[in-house]
């Protein structure tokens, strides 16, 4: 069958999840993926996720430090479209696989960068581990207060990773759409730092309102915020299950309150204007909610939502592991089946979206490291340059100039999608109701200047044969449509594919779905947070041993706090994760209909979404290690990946790799810890973790953290400062990001 990159060749130089999740991606698409790999493999296989990451690529191994394996990787090189790195600044010129090197006599080589910090600035060559670019950037404030402590909260979701994975993905194929447009390929960078941006929708607000008008914002409400609103809870049942609510738009809010037989708070001159409330009240309704959940079990509960009316967005929190069963997933083809000659039969996640003429999926199980290295040496005698020929042109000032997108999607995760488009250099044309749609309404309308960055705006009313017609002529000159309603309805008001297929056949109809187009739970709502409690965000969070068995008696005091707790711990991802996805899916799209001729039907759901931001564990096999989660008060996953207070603040460190935890314990002058049995090996560490972390907190509250950032890191073990006060000041402030 033919697939959407056939015919391309990808090196893929990359370690750990993001480089290897994009890889993947090509791969499942149909890209010959090669898998560069030192001596003894990717240093990352260690992690169980590597054999998911990894999948349908070879693997070859070449010493780079040698002059024979600098010569043999040049000449591979010849025979590749696309080069994909992950190495810090600087590594790439040493080895000879620089853009530079490659790319001379190579102007259709497309080659991607991915570093930690980015290719220059104070940080550049700061090790590009997730937890430390979320430290550092104060991404983990985002979490503060989760466990009722001060400071930063450790993320449990890697999603700069996914949110990098993604953006290699948007940058790798406008860069190929470029090339087969003009015959000239060119180099994409992006970074962590860089990719763990869009996630903030308000904070950067927030801060510089505080700044011009303190008395009326004396301090982020966001930033250190406890209950939920009453629309987005998280409830606990009578047989002591816990599922999330989901219901902030009005008609669904609404509905939700009807079905909790709770009609008569509008009797209430408080509640009259709910779901928006003043605090106080906000806080008294959602403890009504919290009560009326507690008189079902989850089975009876759920037979409602489901079976009794469509209205209600509402889902269990789940583990990633039980996610994997969940019936829209199975019935998407979002859960696929690998056969791992090392661990055997394996479920893994399916391919990221579906695209009409190219399903895509795995090609076969990840390759042992060095499986393919004689069968593709033996194939460099030829020294094959790639036979495709390309029309000749100038590079445009944008890859997607243009492009016209009409967005007629809602509140975050499609408008932010389009966001990142817009940014390519798409025109976006962002088509509300009349009224103006849902996210002006929330969130003080402040997402709105975030998720509609770089949007032409429009209000039509779809209802009316007048709008329809107006929105037909649009439809008949643009070349991305984007909605997430449920199905049937882009039916009644006119835009339907088949409707906007027959105006304009070349039309690329994105479909940022919650659950999917048919199935179980299509005709069903999917707000936020409603995918991070499908696919174990939300619970890895929270931490481990924070959850009480369902068997467990709890005060309605111990409910409203682990609810709070809940909210906390799944409020600022599945969205965003969901938004890098969609993006991603527009420009395979239009990458497809630029090699096929056709337009396109896809599908790209916050499920599948959420399911990649969780891709590392996201996957079961018999035997497989369970998911490292974070301690319950949020400090890290282990002695060796957490954070610590420092005198006057705080530092992350991590130190995945023996060498690291050897410069540790020399660096703080600790070599008695490397002489320690309790910590000898990386398993003896593991079995006394705890007190490993007594020994290091000691040890780091006696320096401030800016010390110690500059002594670890000077010997090359990834310790930052923490920030604690909040992401706008080092955004705003730091000099790196200048």
């Amino acid at each position: 069958m033919t697939q959407l990159f056939d015919g391309i060749t990808v090196l893929d130089f990359t370690r750990g999840m993001a480089g290897s999740i994009a890889t993947m991606v090509m791969s499942d698409f149909g890209a010959e993926v090669i898998k560069v790999e030192p001596p003894g493999g990717d240093p990352f296989r260690h992690h169980p996720g590597a054999i998911q990451w990894n999948r349908g690529k070879k693997s070859i191994i070449l010493d780079l430090k040698t002059a024979a394996g600098r010569e043999q990787v040049q000449r591979l090189a010849r025979q590749a479209g696309v080069i994909v790195e992950s190495f810090r600044p600087g590594v790439t010129k040493r080895l000879g696989i620089d853009y530079e090197t490659l790319g001379s006599n190579r102007p259709e080589l497309v080659y991607c960068s991915l570093t930690g910090f980015g290719p220059k600035g104070p940080y550049a060559n700061y090790k590009g581990y997730e937890g430390v670019v979320a430290a550092k950037s104060g991404r983990m404030m985002v979490f503060a207060g989760q466990n009722g402590r001060e400071g930063p909260n450790y993320g449990a979701v890697p999603i700069a990773s996914h949110s990098a994975a993604m953006a290699l993905v948007r940058g790798a194929v406008a860069a190929l759409y470029v090339r087969d447009r003009t015959g000239q390929g060119q180099m994409v960078e992006t970074s962590l730092l860089q990719t763990i941006t869009p996630y903030d929708l308000r904070d950067w607000i927030i801060w510089q309102m505080m700044i011009k008008f303190p008395e009326d914002f004396p301090e982020d409400p966001w930033l250190r915020r406890g209950a939920s609103a009453p629309g987005y809870v998280p409830v606990r049942t009578k047989d002591g299950h816990w599922f999330q609510l989901a219901n902030i738009v009005e008609r669904l809010f609404r509905t939700m309150i009807h079905t909790l037989d709770l009609d008569h708070i509008y009797e209430d001159p408080r509640f009259k204007t709910a779901p928006v409330l003043l605090q106080e009240d906000r806080d008294t309704l959602r403890d009504m909610i919290l009560e009326r959940v507690q008189e079902k079990t989850l089975d009876e509960w759920m037979d409602v939502f489901i079976n009794q009316t469509a209205n209600v967005a509402a889902e269990p929190f789940t583990t990633a592991q039980d996610g994997m069963n969940h019936p829209q997933l199975l019935h998407n083809g979002q859960v696929v089946e690998v056969d791992d000659p090392g661990v055997g039969p394996m479920r893994q996640i399916g391919p990221l979206v579906a695209i009409g003429e190219y399903p895509g999926g795995p090609k076969g199980p990840a390759p042992v490291p060095g499986q393919h290295t004689q069968e593709i040496l033996g194939l460099l005698g030829k020294d094959a340059r790639p036979s495709q020929t390309f029309p000749t042109g100038t590079l445009p000032k944008y890859p997607l100039e243009g492009i016209t997108v009409l967005n007629l999607s809602t509140i975050i995760a499609g408008p932010l999608a389009c966001c990142l488009v817009a940014e390519l250099g798409a025109r976006v044309i962002r088509i509300e109701p009349l009224e103006g749609e849902n996210g002006r309404l929330n969130q003080m309308g402040i997402g709105v200047h975030r998720t509609m960055a770089g949007n032409e705006g429009l209000c039509l009313d779809l209802k009316t044969s007048e709008g329809q017609e107006i929105m037909h002529k649009l439809v008949a000159k643009a070349d991305i449509l984007l909605h997430s309603m449920r199905p049937g309805a882009p039916e009644r008001l006119g835009i339907g594919y088949e409707q906007v297929a027959k105006i304009n056949p070349q039309m690329i109809y994105v479909y940022a779905a919650g659950y999917g187009s048919t199935g179980p739970h299509s005709h069903r709502p999917a707000m936020h947070p409603i995918s991070g409690a499908v696919c174990g965000g939300a619970l890895a969070q929270l931490g481990r041993d924070t959850l009480p068995s369902p068997g467990e008696s709890l005060s309605f005091e111990e409910v409203r706090e682990i609810s709070r707790k809940l909210n906390r711990a799944n409020e600022p991802n599945p969205d965003p994760s969901s938004s890098m996805v969609h993006s991603a899916a527009m420009l395979l799209g239009l990458y497809a209909r630029q090699r096929s001729g056709k337009g396109q039907y896809i599908e790209s759901t916050m499920l599948m979404a959420n399911a990649y931001a969780n891709a590392e564990d996201f996957f079961q096999y018999e035997g497989k290690p369970p998911r490292r989660l974070p301690d319950a008060e949020g400090y890290g996953t282990g002695a060796l990946n957490r954070l610590y207070q420092a005198k006057g603040g705080w530092v992350f460190l991590a130190c995945p790799f023996e060498r690291e935890w050897r410069d540790l314990c020399r660096t703080i002058e600790r070599p008695d810890l490397l002489d320690d049995p309790r910590f000898a090996g990386a398993e003896d560490r593991e079995g006394n973790d705890t007190a490993l972390a007594g020994e290091l907190e000691r040890v780091f509250a006696t320096r401030e953290p800016l010390e110690w950032e500059a002594l670890l890191t000077a010997a090359d073990v990834a310790c930052v400062k923490a920030e604690d006060r909040g992401p706008f000041h080092f955004f705003d402030e730091d000099a790196h990001v200048k």
